[in-house]
């Protein structure tokens, strides 16, 4: 027996094992799974929601994204520690009362191997993310509501957070931010104007035009899509309006400096600085069960060069508590350091839940950069013995063009655990 059938016996074997630990958990006091990646909501998806008119729609749909946990920032979560810590002093209970909210998660991880993507310190047990979120939201029910947000976290993911679309010395680019493979980024620093459905979002901020995020807490596995990784921006700076036409059909359009940049335009080393238009509908087309969405950046993207970039992705259940996603990815720009670009893909998701503290899932994805194909194969479990608490392990088969290690194929095994706070 070779040892990449030994490593894949091992990680099957391990992750047979882990299906286990639910019965060991407490019963009926242990909540239902948070719904990671598909239908789940961000923090300030959670804030809109009070906005609507229709309360039991918006309640219904909180639940399922898992915001029950008080994603919202109000403080009623069983999450919100360190809301509960803040709040327990004179000075943080009148900061609470003013509307500021803290928050935060601690995601540490293990695999076995690196595929170049995210995780790319194997074989050891690693700090992936450690947050901290400040926050205060504005108020939905003024004229005018302002509010603003601040995220900071350290650990192996945070070169992957800052804004490497600058050149170094730029906003949390910077070789003082770092420490080894370890060290700190500021993905979020924002501030947000609210007028009736219209929300606008200056500074800098998670791209969020994709099905995956950079935040660990909205995918339901572990590792990252290819597509992901390679064809999509992670934070971007600029001025974003959101503006909801209907309960069923939202908007999104403003402009960026570039992919993953700071406080900076991007720039490709040519005479043009980023600058780009941004985009997205996205339309329910059945209540809380069909929802398709259409993004696209045009322009100078920044260290990309010039071009043109669209994702396109649905999400629908299929039955009760069986959850589907598809998104197709297309990259095109011009030659800039980094080269010509033309990368499409397609990824397919699916998820269920086998108990309320159990549930199991799938990614499939053909990726293609330049011609040459690459696919992906993830089988994981998201296990929630506790509120606050998740484990997801996985096993992950990459193949196609060389994997990082020269290898035609690769097999990694790979468990990480949220602790939120």
């Amino acid at each position: 027996m070779n040892m990449g059938t030994l490593k894949t016996f091992v990680a099957g074997l391990t992750l047979v094992s882990f299906s286990a630990l639910p019965a060991f958990a407490a019963g009926p006091e242990a909540g239902p799974v948070k719904q990671v990646g598909l239908f789940a909501k961000k923090a300030e998806d959670c804030a809109k929601d009070g906005k609507k008119a229709a309360d039991k729609k918006a309640g219904d749909s909180k639940k399922k994204a898992g915001c029950d946990n008080g994603c919202d920032g109000d403080g009623d979560g069983d999450c919100d520690l360190l809301q509960r810590a803040m709040n327990s002093t004179d000075l943080g209970s009148r900061l609470s009362d003013a509307g500021l909210s803290v928050s935060g998660f601690l995601q540490m991880g293990y695999h076995s191997d690196s595929n170049g993507l995210f995780n790319q310190h194997p074989d050891d047990l690693n700090i992936n993310q450690m947050y901290l979120a400040i926050e205060k939201a504005a108020d939905p029910d003024a004229d005018l509501g302002v509010g603003f947000r601040v995220d900071l976290v350290y650990g192996v993911d945070a070169d992957e957070l800052q804004s490497f679309g600058n050149d170094n010395n730029d906003f949390d680019n910077d070789a003082d931010w770092d420490h080894g493979i370890y060290g700190w980024a500021m993905p979020q620093l924002y501030a947000t104007v609210d007028r009736d459905d219209l929300s606008l979002k200056i500074g800098h901020f998670y791209a969020g035009l994709g099905l995956e995020s950079a935040n660990p807490n909205n995918n339901f596995f572990y590792s990252r899509s290819k597509a992901m990784y390679n064809s999509q921006p992670r934070t971007l700076t600029g001025v974003m309006a959101d503006y909801n036409i209907t309960d069923e059909l939202t908007t999104s359009f403003g402009w960026t400096a570039g992919w993953d940049t700071g406080f900076d335009q991007g720039n490709d080393g040519d005479s043009s600085d980023g600058s780009t238009l941004v985009s997205a509908v996205s339309f329910e087309l059945v209540e809380d069960e069909v929802a398709v969405t259409y993004a696209v950046t045009i322009g100078d993207l920044g260290a990309r060069g010039e071009g043109y970039a669209h994702s396109v992705y649905a999400e629908l259940e299929i039955e009760d508590e069986i959850y589907y996603g598809i998104e197709s990815v297309l990259v095109e720009t011009n030659s800039g350091t980094m080269g010509h670009f033309h990368d499409v893909g397609i990824s397919q998701t699916l998820s269920t839940s086998i108990t309320d503290s159990l549930s199991a899932g799938t990614r499939i994805e053909w990726w293609k950069r330049n011609g040459r194909s690459e696919y992906d194969l993830t089988f994981g479990l998201n296990i929630k013995p506790r509120d606050c608490l998740i484990i997801r392990p996985e096993v992950r088969t990459d193949w196609g063009a060389q994997t990082a290690t020269g290898e035609e194929d690769q097999s990694i095994f790979g468990i990480d655990v949220i602790l939120t706070y």
